[in-house]
């Protein structure tokens, strides 16, 4: 992947239920962020549930970055 290329981000879905909690720091555990960043890897697969929330970063690399999305039903 080029410099630049952007990635994943996946939004912890207990946001909405945690509205008392505290605010988190920078440098909290993995488990404790409110998202989890994924950079770009050639020819990887990423699968999660439907409902959890997520975007793709843009792209700031010089070339083109390309980016499938599909359903897929276990059965």
């Amino acid at each position: 992947m080029p410099p630049g290329a952007g990635g994943l981000r996946l939004e912890d879905p207990r946001l909405p239920l945690m509205m008392a909690a505290p605010p988190r720091l920078a440098d909290a555990a993995e488990t404790q962020k409110s998202f989890i960043y994924l950079a770009p890897e050639a020819g990887a697969i990423v699968m999660w549930e439907s409902w959890l929330r997520h975007e793709a970063l843009p792209n700031a690399a010089s070339k083109e970055r390309i980016s499938l999305s599909f359903n897929y039903g276990w059965r």
